[in-house]
């Protein structure tokens, strides 16, 4: 809201009121009353100045380890024992000598020394002569991680300014509010009828960090309303705690298994529990008992306390389904609620045995093959075994039926196994030191991975993106060399590869693949030159092993490009490019270079999406032999990257969706 229309709507107010006050003196038995206009100013007891105080509010959580009270602080200077070492507390910045203390041992006591002051959460101060008078104080707080009136999830963003009015209608005084204690006091004066508006625009931070920026009551209102609940305010004791996190509990729950150490003081327990990635875990009273339990479970925020959900226990302690808040929570332990009920549940990465490091397992595994056919080569030690973490020895083997898994015999060679169908079930069986096993199912299911979405892959027959590999993704041939791969167009890192002028790479020629005299086909491939030298000769592309034999697209002349053939020394050049003084020295920008020759040997040559030259009916003769390689970087000192062979003519069109197409980093088709 403007300032003309803010004054607008407080003239409103006053008016509405001086009304109300001649005609309550002309008629006193017709008592009338206008509500004020809160969408522009501050009224006492409505929801928008009661939300903003229980944020300015005091938040007295944050010296817990001295006084075990969330709604009050200690003020300072305070001397205090910690484990019998004394410690003189000047400010803030000394906190951390008595967590340090506090880290040392689990048997820990803090004494302060008497008298103190106490800072309450309206900023009252009291004296505290002795720890009964404390301990009072601190029974008027709410417990550990119980909902309490303070609003910690998201801050004001100081200063700002508030209006304030008198009864002519004018701006009396500007109020600049520049911390909490100052909010919180102005707010107290709207009670004796002072009328206020806040100069926006103003910024809220979220306890993630994030800015909010509000421009009227209304949305500075559903700012604070939607964040109350947003985060864990963190009000409890423990001097260790972490801050945990949702993300935080999740990765320590699915780490190692977990015991209840404590239940309801039953320290007897021996369910162990395995919390899983989808959000299921599985317990058991023993590592040997064929008996699994299942659930679900869950971590979420909720009233300002992180929860942990469990649910579906249909057998066996039933009395866990529920949400119990997380009061403390380290590595190695998590400590939780429900009403009057408590639970201690501690990790536990030593195994008892090695059968409790395994269960029956259902995966997927690509076939990136080209094309699909379903069957996969595949490493079963490495996807069943290397990232087993196990304390305790054992011996495996892989079997296709249970029958030779109990006889421990047929045993199949684990680092190259081929499955014998789309879907099949292998038997792991797991002996420990002593010679008992146990007999675990994998089910694999053979799935086309492949995420290529490509276009233009008709007639295609070379295609190598160089995606960290040297691959031809049409043949699934594959080089065996060790090449330098470097970022591509798009940025994406190895996935170009680059020539240092003295190497090169042979693709086989194939009956599939091959390019004789009188077939139409299109060569296509970006290129980035490292080399300033205008008389080198450089290939980037030919059939064959030598200059004399099919046809090359090379730089040379001002590293022009160009396409010749090998017997009647034609040769079509890049013709703008050779006339440009910019190009022949650019070694950063990438370039796209397409050649096509269609079935009367009419010759087109396209740089960066458009035609450059052409020559209709040429005189070329790129042999009638397949020969056996095709070569890549010949002299090149440059990079290449996404060269496509198609056994086609493409059209202008096509050429251009090529050019537009987004840097490719496949390593299917």
């Amino acid at each position: 809201m403007n300032r003309i229309a803010l004054i607008k709507a407080v003239k409103i107010v006053f008016s509405l009121c001086a009304i109300c006050l001649i005609f309550n003196a002309c008629q006193e038995e017709n008592v009338q009353t206008t509500e004020p206009d809160t969408q522009a100013t501050l009224v006492a007891n409505t929801t928008l100045p009661r939300l903003m105080e229980r944020v300015s509010l005091l938040d007295g959580s944050t010296d817990n380890f001295i006084d075990n009270a969330n709604c009050f602080l200690v003020d300072l200077p305070v001397t205090v024992s910690v484990n019998g070492i004394t410690i003189v507390v000047n400010s803030t910045n000394d906190y951390a000598a008595i967590l340090e203390l506090l880290g040392q041992s689990d048997q820990n006591s803090v004494e302060i020394t008497y008298p103190i002051t106490i800072i309450l959460s309206d900023y009252t101060e009291i004296t505290i002569e002795t720890e009964e008078e404390l301990i009072s104080q601190i029974s008027n707080c709410a417990g550990p991680n119980q909902p309490d009136i303070d609003i910690e999830c998201i801050d004001f963003q100081y200063p700002f300014s508030i209006a304030v009015f008198d009864v002519n209608f004018e701006v009396i005084e500007t109020v600049a509010i520049s911390n909490d204690e100052e909010l919180y006091n102005f707010l107290e004066t709207l009670s004796d009828g002072v009328v206020a508006s806040i100069n926006y625009p103003i910024n809220l931070v979220n306890a993630d960090g994030t800015v909010v920026s509000v421009n009227s009551n209304n949305e500075l209102e559903t700012a604070i309303a939607a964040a109350e609940n947003t985060c864990d305010e963190d009000d409890d004791n423990n001097y260790n705690d972490a801050d945990c996190t949702e993300a935080q509990v999740n990765a320590s729950l699915v780490d190692c298994f977990w015991r209840i150490t404590n239940f309801a003081g039953n320290t007897e327990l021996e369910y162990e529990f395995y919390f899983n990635d989808d959000n299921s875990f599985t317990f058991s009273t023993d590592p040997m008992s064929s008996t699994v339990y299942t659930g679900n479970w869950d971590v979420t925020t909720s009233e300002g306390s992180l929860v942990l959900i469990v649910t579906n226990i249909d057998t066996e302690l039933t009395m866990l389904n529920d949400s119990w808040i997380i009061d403390e929570c380290s590595e190695d332990q998590i400590l939780l609620h429900s009403g009057n009920q408590e639970v201690t549940l501690q990790k536990v990465c030593e195994n008892a045995t090695p059968f409790e490091c395994f269960e029956n397992v259902q995966t997927t595994v690509c076939d990136e093959e080209n094309p699909f056919d379903g069957f996969v080569e595949m490493n079963l030690e490495q996807l069943f075994i290397a990232n087993i973490s196990c304390t305790q020895d054992y011996n495996f083997s892989f079997h296709q039926t249970q029958a030779d898994a109990d006889a421990s015999t047929n045993a199949l060679i684990p680092t190259s196994y081929t499955n014998t169908a789309s879907q099949e079930t292998l038997y792991l069986r797991i002996e420990d030191s002593v010679g008992m096993y146990q007999i675990y199912t994998i089910t694999i299911s053979i799935e086309d991975c492949c995420t290529n979405n490509t276009i233009l892959t008709d007639d295609l027959i070379l295609y190598l993106p160089f995606a960290n590999e040297t691959k031809d993704l049409v043949s699934n041939w594959e080089a065996s060399g060790n090449y330098n791969y470097v970022e591509d167009r798009a940025g994406n890192a190895t996935c170009a590869i680059a020539f240092d002028g003295n190497e090169t790479i042979e693709i086989p020629i194939t009956t599939a693949n091959q390019i004789v005299q009188g077939d139409a086909f299109t060569v296509s491939l970006w290129f980035k030159m490292q080399n300033t030298d205008p008389s080198n000769y450089e290939i980037l592309f030919q059939k064959g092993n030598a200059v004399s034999e099919g046809f090359q697209i090379s730089v040379f002349d001002l590293n022009t490009p160009v396409f010749s053939d090998a017997d009647s020394g034609y040769g079509l050049w890049d013709d703008p490019w050779n006339v440009d003084p910019d190009l022949p020295t650019d070694t950063t920008n990438w370039h796209h270079l397409v050649v096509t020759v269609d079935s009367n040997n009419t010759v087109r040559l396209y740089r960066d999406g458009v035609q450059r030259n052409v020559d209709e009916n040429a005189s070329i003769d790129i042999g009638s032999v397949p020969l056996m390689n095709y070569m890549l970087g010949n002299g090149f000192q440059g990079h290449l990257d996404d060269i496509r062979v198609y056994r086609t003519a493409l059209n202008p069109n096509q050429v251009t969706n090529l050019f537009t197409l987004e840097a490719d980093c496949n390593n299917c088709l």
